[in-house]
């Protein structure tokens, strides 16, 4: 199943180490296992993501994601590349967190996830979006629904 991003690879960010991007914006990043939190320079808002999530980075400049309570696994959206790149291999547990974000179980969720945040917005919020709620695919039997 495509999510519609083409993606880079995984990257595991132990507790302490920090992941550098810069000029990142526009680019997705989704959580693949564990937590994470986000800051953007000249943003005062972080962003705190737990597995499943994804985040788009909307500033340039430097942002920085780390690994909160245990190790994370990301998967970053193609031509999104760290500053500070090992440049090793995926290793066997990596490799498996790239195929479960790439999973049908995965993709599904967040189809819901979207679904669910969009039903959750105001009709004039929507409006301002360019959306209408009777247009959102993936309505409201989305909690119920497992072929979605």
């Amino acid at each position: 199943m495509d999510t519609g991003l083409r993606h880079q690879g995984t990257r595991t960010i132990n507790p302490g180490e920090l992941l550098q991007l810069r000029d990142a914006a526009g680019r997705h990043l989704t959580v693949a296992q564990g937590a994470v939190w986000i800051t953007q320079h000249g943003d005062r808002r972080d962003a705190v993501l737990e597995s499943g999530a994804s985040f788009r980075f909307e500033r340039d400049g430097l942002s920085i994601v780390q690994a909160l309570g245990g190790p994370a696994t990301v998967v970053l959206e193609e031509g999104l590349e760290p500053e500070n790149q090992t440049g090793r291999k995926a290793d066997s547990s990596e490799q498996r967190a790239w195929q479960l974000a790439h999973s049908e179980p995965f993709e599904r969720r967040a189809r819901r996830m979207r679904a669910q945040t969009l039903a959750s917005l105001s009709d004039h919020l929507l409006r301002d979006l360019g959306l209408r709620r009777d247009r959102i695919g993936f309505g409201a039997h989305t909690r119920e629904c497992s072929h979605c």
